[in-house]
């Protein structure tokens, strides 16, 4: 096996994995990782009333209806498949580790871990702060503007929709420092170009919240903020990347020279031809 300080790659001197070596190893970590949700998502059903319950506890005051048949019994497979995709997803990165990790330098190595365990600790970080408080502040507020006493009732299959829907965008949102540190280790961001970017992202950030949340003006700040704190935090990362970048001051100074002209480089050559044969009339 190669020696990974050097920064090349593993490689097993004895046996060279074949195209359908890798199909095989591929197919495993398939298997595997379908396998590991199917589970999950059949020992979730079990629970689901209890998780089913346990997201309605937030909605103090509200009033649920099923208005079809089997809607509560979607709703009970809809959180028994999220359910199991959160407790399966250890299971599906470390596959995926186990599949990608061997043909990385150590360095290499070193960001794609980074890259995998950061993304997952923020993605279920953006589902918590959403679960925790966003969520119970957003229904609060819709209750306290109902100040002539309409009584409302709320299918549940509508309100199992907005809390997946509120905790899979924060999760995501959340997911944008890993993205800034990723293209800036890739050379595809810089400090300057974020910063330069700051007028156009908060713009952008108000239309993404505006796109993917409810019409009213309280989910649509919840999502603007966090996304505009986030890609400032964003910024901070990629200039601490940006500067622990190895930095090779001699392609930079071959960058900035000037080229010489073919005028020059044949005035040049004429000059060690008129140097030589005035050594050669000396000798």
């Amino acid at each position: 096996m190669a020696d990974k300080k050097n920064g090349k790659r593993k490689s097993n001197p004895n046996k060279e994995m074949t195209l359908w070596g890798h199909l095989g190893e591929l197919r495993t970590c398939v298997f595997i990782s379908i396998g590991t949700f199917l589970i999950a998502t059949v020992v979730s059903y079990s629970f689901a009333d209890t998780l089913t319950q346990q997201a309605i506890s937030h909605a103090d005051g509200y009033i649920f209806i099923q208005t079809g048949v089997a809607e509560l019994m979607g709703q009970y497979i809809k959180v028994s498949v999220l359910s199991g995709l959160v407790i399966s997803l250890p299971i599906i990165a470390w596959q995926l580790y186990k599949f990608v990790g061997p043909g990385l330098t150590k360095s290499e190595e070193a960001k794609f871990l980074s890259v995998l365990i950061g993304g997952l600790a923020l993605f279920a970080v953006g589902c918590v702060f959403a679960y925790k408080l966003v969520i119970p502040f957003t229904l609060q507020f819709f209750r306290n503007i109902n100040t002539i006493d309409v009584e409302g009732l709320y299918s549940i299959k509508e309100y199992i929709s907005y809390l997946t829907m509120l905790m899979f965008s924060f999760g995501v949102i959340f997911e944008i420092p890993v993205v800034v540190a990723l293209l800036t280790w890739i050379g595809f961001l810089k400090p300057q170009w974020m910063k330069a970017s700051r007028r156009i992202v908060i713009v952008i950030c108000v239309v993404i919240g505006a796109v993917i949340t409810p019409p009213d003006v309280v989910s649509q700040t919840t999502v603007a903020v966090p996304m505009i704190l986030l890609y400032e935090v964003g910024i901070v990362i990629c200039s601490v990347i940006y500067k622990s970048r190895p930095h090779d001051e001699d392609e930079e100074e071959e960058k900035t020279k000037k080229p010489k002209s073919k005028q020059a480089e044949r005035w040049a050559a004429a000059k060690r031809i008129v140097d030589i044969q005035d050594a050669e009339k000396k000798k």
